[in-house]
């Protein structure tokens, strides 16, 4: 009897032992999980950090050569003016194009400026692409996967856009949907073409909701086919999954155009 009373507390010290490891692995295990998780969210934010830093640099640089085109416009227009063979025409072809380059460019640092604090908080991000400033917005921020309407937090971000849009006086822009090359599984949509041009119409809907003319706004959807980005990592789908707002050049502000075109 004595050595049976002796062995039932060592059972039991033997299960309160063993249930406080357990419960000390499971709370290692959660920190292990948190710590993986911080580290994730960490490196994630340095990447976007740092695309945010180089598209930065990529407008700024942008803006730059406009201005030394600018000031180069300037020269050209005060040698010519000294040159006693220099036409009145010559002279005046000149000054006109120095004034659409000072122009796009007011318009150009006006945008940017306006914008600035959206850039600076991640939500949006403006670059230069096949020469035209871009407003680009993730869907991550505007829409949930595989549906066209639009998040509060993108109806957020997108009257701030609008408000800035707004200012910008005889130009059009073109929203453009693009996503990643996963084919759409949903009975709404055909296939990419027909998503990504569904939520280009929502953000256009959306936007001269707020106030901004439809006359100068366009939708259209560009799928997989238009990609920033390599489809073949999920980091790289994200990209990919994106509203561009393009603001659209004034052809016939450029030099020659019109002379061009009527055969001349």
């Amino acid at each position: 009897m004595r050595r049976i009373a002796l062995t039932l507390p060592l059972f039991a010290i033997t299960l309160v032992g063993c249930k406080k490891i357990d419960e000390l692995q499971a709370a290692l295990d959660e920190s292990t999980a948190e710590l993986t998780s911080t580290k994730s969210s960490l490196d994630a934010q340095k990447r976007s950090n740092a695309e945010l830093r180089a598209a930065n640099q990529l407008l700024e640089a942008t803006l730059a050569e406009l201005r030394a085109e600018v000031q180069e416009l300037e020269g050209q227009i005060a040698s010519l003016a000294s040159d006693m063979e220099t036409t009145s025409e010559e002279l005046a072809a000149l000054r006109k194009e120095k004034a659409e380059r000072e122009k796009e460019l007011a318009v150009y640092e006006e945008l940017v400026a306006q914008l600035r604090s959206l850039v600076d908080a991640g939500t949006i991000k403006l670059e230069i692409r096949k020469g035209r400033l871009v407003v680009k917005l993730a869907n991550e921020i505007l829409f949930d996967s595989g549906r066209a309407s639009l998040k509060q937090e993108g109806q957020d971000a997108l009257a701030a856009v609008a408000a800035a849009l707004r200012t910008v006086e005889g130009r059009d822009f073109l929203v453009a949907g693009h996503t990643d090359n996963v084919p759409i599984k949903n009975s709404r949509f055909r296939n990419n073409w027909d998503l990504s041009t569904a939520r280009a119409i929502s953000v256009v809907e959306y936007v001269v909701a707020q106030g901004m003319d439809p006359r100068s706004l366009g939708a259209t959807g560009f799928a997989e086919f238009d990609p920033v980005d390599d489809n073949s990592t999920s980091e790289g789908r994200a990209l990919n999954r994106r509203i561009e707002i393009i603001l659209l050049p004034n052809l016939a502000e450029l030099p020659g155009v019109r002379k061009v075109l009527e055969g001349k």
